[in-house]
């Protein structure tokens, strides 16, 4: 069963997703517990909880992860509150809106679609030398740099396709579009 979500404007807010307010409508299930960790600045366990709240919504089971079929299931509502959260929370160095910002520009450079998903993990801090990140090698602090968190990698399936980008590529479009709508 999908949770539904309704957004209501934020007028003291002038641009981007987090000039709205968004909460579960049927469920009784906010977004307050994210709200209450970011708030308290326990990044590590408000990343945990973003992970949980999107699976949540739309890992059908399988193999732990969204798939890509999934990815576009996604409830835009809940991901423009996750996004509002983290950007509130940081300041707007943080959240799906700071990352697509900068995979729209790691896309410009028109990179092929594996040097892309590397140079976007470089960028935010997924990815080194030595390849992505798992997440106990994540910082989770207020100091990472732009779109550091959260830390979405986390949600891709545990059962590689081959392209692991794919996920990645598929869920900021997804976003995008929620951004659009």
């Amino acid at each position: 069963v999908r949770t539904s979500y309704y957004c209501q404007p934020r007028p003291e807010l002038k641009a981007g997703p987090a000039h709205f307010r968004c909460a579960c409508y049927h469920c009784g299930m906010q977004t307050s517990v994210l709200e209450t960790l970011l708030a308290a600045g326990e990044w590590g366990a408000a990343d945990d909880e973003t992970r949980r709240l999107l699976l949540k919504d739309a890992d059908d089971g399988g193999f732990a992860g969204l798939d890509p079929s999934e990815v576009p299931t996604l409830d835009c509502s809940l991901l423009l509150a996750i996004d509002e959260a983290w950007a509130k929370a940081s300041k707007g160095q943080y959240g799906l809106t700071a990352q697509s910002e900068i995979l729209a520009a790691v896309r410009a450079e028109d990179h092929s679609p594996k040097q892309m998903w590397r140079a976007f993990g470089i960028r935010v801090g997924w990815f080194d030398d030595a390849g992505w990140f798992e997440a106990s090698d994540v910082g989770y602090s207020a100091d990472g740099g732009a779109g550091h968190l959260p830390w979405i990698p986390g949600i891709w399936p545990t059962v590689s396709t081959g392209r692991p980008y794919e996920v990645l590529f598929l869920f900021y479009r997804h976003f995008t579009r929620c951004l659009k709508t």
